[in-house]
């Protein structure tokens, strides 16, 4: 009896440890800005990173009473990145701005808007 509660134990343990060999700890100099997409806009509409600093925006649509479906990211270097917002779910954008300066994310009719601002 004494054999089998060890046993037991045992590949609990080795069962346990396995399961949670597979996650990747959360990289801590990777910042993460959460905005929201209400009727009202962008929440923040403005935010602020250092240039060269890798930051992952998060972006979720909480109403359907928006143009803000998707949202396109000026880069700064000519270059955007758009990606589509469903309703009630995070999209997260991870960028690295390479140049200082005010820079804009906004819908893809450009009225809903917010700006990035890179020091």
């Amino acid at each position: 009896m004494i054999r089998i509660t060890m046993i037991l134990s045992l590949i609990l343990t080795v069962g346990l440890g396995l399961i949670g060999a597979g996650r990747v700890a959360a990289d801590p100099t990777r910042n993460r800005l959460e905005i929201s997409v209400t009727r009202n806009g962008f929440a923040p509409d403005r935010l602020k990173v250092k240039k060269g600093q890798p930051v992952t925006l998060a972006f979720t649509r909480k109403t359907d009473a928006t143009c803000a479906k998707s949202v396109i990211i000026q880069l700064g270097d000519g270059k955007k990145i758009e990606k589509e917002l469903p309703l009630d779910k995070t999209v997260e954008i991870p960028v690295t701005f390479a140049k200082t300066g005010e820079l804009t994310y906004a819908c893809s009719m450009d009225m809903v808007r917010g700006v990035v601002l890179v020091e």
